[in-house]
């Protein structure tokens, strides 16, 4: 889970507009929520992934469904009010269903920053708080098949790449062409990609590099070599801002 930058709210949901839904709603219980204009912002705020798991939506038959973060039964009047709307997967929405968010707080990823209640460890997440703990539970987002296997398939694949890179790297005074330099500093650009915002679990993908040694020691080589550059620096710096906590602080 990272912290997810919302959009402005649509244009299209004026006052007037968000008046006439609400009482459509409290009338005939449609969903009035499901508006393209909705939607649409909704996805380009989260690059198209679920606020909470951050699997990738509209594909895989991951639709993306819009989720009141305080329950709309209980709250119609923010039925389609933007701070309250986030996109879910179905899975992440029908976990939270109903739960009463101001009786038992969970992380909200668009107001809080999700580092600051979860810890992660070996591909799970740790509450740091009870907003964490109760967020984990209540979303199952320790659920091996469905969510701690897809964050180790994607963290694997990337630490092969950066197996494969500092290899590369190791050798690179025996082959100091332009063409090597060239796909040494692209491979780097290329797997801290894999941590920044549009891409799936993002948060587990930048805490795996920036904790894997291995990566370390590219970094090491690339700057001693005059290869570190301001674009890898800047993508260093942003996947930190996304990396989750390793280790549960210890208590008194």
């Amino acid at each position: 889970m990272i912290k997810i930058k919302k959009l402005p709210k649509p244009t299209e949901l004026t006052d007037e507009v968000i008046s006439r839904l609400t009482e459509e709603f409290k009338l005939t219980g449609k969903p009035v929520w499901k508006q393209t204009y909705i939607e649409r912002a909704l996805l380009e705020s989260s690059h198209s992934k679920c606020a909470y798991c951050e699997c990738k939506l509209n594909i895989e038959s991951k639709y993306m469904e819009v989720e009141h973060f305080q329950d709309k039964s209980s709250n119609p009047d923010l039925v389609v009010v933007w701070d309250n709307l986030l996109p879910s997967c179905k899975r992440c929405n029908g976990k939270k269903s109903n739960h009463d968010t101001l009786v038992h707080p969970i992380v909200n990823p668009a107001l809080m920053d999700p580092r600051e209640h979860l810890a992660l460890n070996s591909y799970r997440f740790i509450g740091l708080t009870s907003v964490g703990e109760e967020t984990i539970e209540l979303l199952q987002l320790n659920d091996s098949r469905k969510v701690v296997f897809p964050r180790f398939e994607v963290s694997q694949a990337v630490h092969k790449e950066i197996e494969s890179l500092v290899k590369k790297c190791r050798t690179y005074n025996d082959e100091k062409t332009t063409r090597r330099r060239n796909q040494i500093v692209q491979s780097a650009s290329n797997i801290m990609e894999e941590g920044t915002a549009p891409e799936a679990y993002a948060g587990t993908v930048a805490t795996e590099i920036i904790n894997n040694q291995l990566f370390v020691e590219v970094i090491d080589i690339l700057k001693s070599e005059g290869l570190w550059n301001e674009e890898l620096e800047t993508l260093w710096y942003t996947i930190q801002s996304f990396a989750l906590p390793t280790k549960k602080p210890l208590t008194a």
